[in-house]
């Protein structure tokens, strides 16, 4: 039985690293009971900059497409259009003028998985355990959310799957992080995906890359907005976790938004 009736955090076959169409995924979530499912596929960029975990610029008419189709075959379902975005500010009029005019999308998440590190962009899967990187993160993830473009920030802790250390650098950046949110209004997402990953052996002993528990123990401090999201890669997963991501929040006294918050824009 679920416990939250939306999921805004789903991708599609198009991103290269997840599978399932639109249908695929309003069929699982009508058998869930799922009142809401917003799509979030990884956007392309006008640069074609990392093609092979994005959508190619292609290939977005016909995301759209499918999208309106599914809201005609499931009527019972509140379905919305969305992109899950890295951010440059040399992409702010494509996010502004092409992705939310003129394919009017819904809402757009903001995410890092790549920050930059002087002239050279850094892959957070692959980045080593440093002072210099978490402090690129932290800059660079407040800079996209100083951007206003985006509706929340996906899995803010990401940084926990690169520096491994629970120490006074990481609670600084996470403090860093979540001021930031309050100051801006933003809410910042529990991903329900990283409960399902592997776990990773770090100085303190083995955990989950992420969610990061330390952040979202720090998150009560201050006075911050949360969502809880699956971050799907495949149909039987819409739902993945959201009920143990929803289940952190509460113990730490985190409040969740409801989806008029996240379609504001």
């Amino acid at each position: 039985m679920i416990t939250q009736p939306y999921n805004f955090h789903t991708h599609t076959y198009r991103c290269h690293h997840a599978s399932g169409d639109i249908a695929d995924y309003c069929q699982a979530a009508t058998k869930l009971g799922l009142q809401t499912l917003g799509f979030s596929d990884h956007t392309p960029l006008p640069d074609n900059r990392w093609p092979k975990v994005r959508m190619h610029i292609s290939d977005l008419a016909d995301y759209c497409q499918k999208i309106d189709a599914a809201k005609l075959d499931f009527p019972q379902l509140n379905i919305y259009q969305g992109l899950e975005c890295e951010y440059d500010s040399d992409y702010q009029n494509f996010f502004r003028e092409v992705l939310l005019q003129e394919f009017q999308m819904d809402y757009l998440i903001g995410s890092v998985h790549w920050f930059p590190q002087n002239s050279t962009w850094i892959n957070a899967w692959k980045a080593d355990n440093s002072v210099k990187n978490l402090l690129a993160y932290s800059h660079y993830i407040i800079r996209l959310m100083q951007s206003g473009i985006f509706a929340f920030i996906a899995h803010p802790d990401l940084f926990a799957a690169f520096y491994l250390n629970d120490d006074a650098n990481s609670r600084a950046c996470s403090r860093d992080i979540l001021a930031a949110a309050a100051q801006l209004n933003i809410p910042l997402e529990i991903n329900g995906y990283g409960f399902q990953k592997k776990e990773i052996i770090t100085p303190q002993g083995k955990r989950k890359m992420y969610p990061w528990e330390p952040f979202w123990e720090l998150a009560q401090d201050y006075q911050i907005k949360v969502i809880a999201n699956s971050d799907a890669h495949k149909p039987a997963n819409v739902y993945g976790c959201i009920d143990q991501a929803r289940a952190l929040a509460d113990k730490y006294n985190l409040q969740l938004v409801d989806e008029k918050h996240i379609l504001r824009l």
